[in-house]
């Protein structure tokens, strides 16, 4: 069999793995329903398993979303992409989960977000951390100091942010691509949504250290205003 044929092998496998909702899923385990359906977004997701489903429906959903990144990932990079390495076959293995999580076969594609399934692929690089962890970081960056609101654009701007940066890193051609593909593909799924869409704000925070107070009380109500003032709506 062709390496070729052995990554397309693993890209249908890939899709079909994450094309099962697993909020759906363990939603039916642990309450006997589909939950999503209850959610006003209807999204087969993390925080909708969690907030319907309770924790281990929410914690079992988002491992399980995890590993159908991870799996189809991590066995072709280890069994097929150590040996041929085609760059381009590579990305569209990764791209296929999250594909098969906002398109699935199985929900007359009507899927999810593809969040932490795009956390997942990446992952698949394991021990390779850093291929994971940029999308971590722009993550992490606009939660608390370039405070974006709501999640909606949020994370549209982790995406957007992440992929502008991965060409610039030294990261792999088949990172780059997915990682712009998988961007485009999760910024229209969340566009096209159901979610409730706020106005967009941002917040720059800057945090000063207080010293030479009277009291505790008093350091915080001055870090709370110097918060206050630095904050920048858009």
């Amino acid at each position: 069999m062709s390496y070729e044929l052995q990554y397309i092998i693993f890209a249908i496998i890939g899709y079909f793995s994450g094309a099962v909702l697993y909020a759906k899923v363990w939603g039916y385990v642990f309450k006997g329903r589909d939950i999503t359906l209850e959610a006003k977004d209807k999204n087969p997701g993390t925080f909708n398993a969690f907030a319907l489903g309770g924790f281990w429906c929410g914690t079992l959903t988002v491992l399980c979303d995890l590993l159908k990144g991870i799996i189809p990932v991590g066995l072709c990079v280890y069994l097929v992409d150590s040996n041929a390495h085609n760059e381009y076959l590579m990305a569209l293995v990764i791209i296929m989960p999250v594909i098969g999580h906002i398109l699935p076969i199985y929900y007359k594609l009507h899927g999810g977000k593809g969040i932490a399934v795009s956390f997942g692929v990446m992952l698949g690089f394991l021990p390779d951390f850093t291929v994971a962890l940029l999308l971590a970081i722009v993550f992490i960056v606009f939660s608390v100091i370039i405070v974006i609101k709501p999640d909606i654009y949020k994370t549209m701007a982790t995406y957007i942010v992440a992929a502008l940066i991965v060409p610039f890193i030294g990261y792999r051609l088949a990172v780059v691509i997915a990682y712009i593909a998988i961007a485009v593909i999760v910024c229209i799924r969340l566009i096209i949504s159901d979610e409730e869409k706020k106005a967009f704000s941002i917040s720059l925070i800057k945090w000063k250290i207080i010293g030479n107070k009277s009291s505790d009380s008093d350091s915080v109500i001055d870090c709370k205003e110097t918060v206050d003032k630095e904050d920048i709506n858009v």
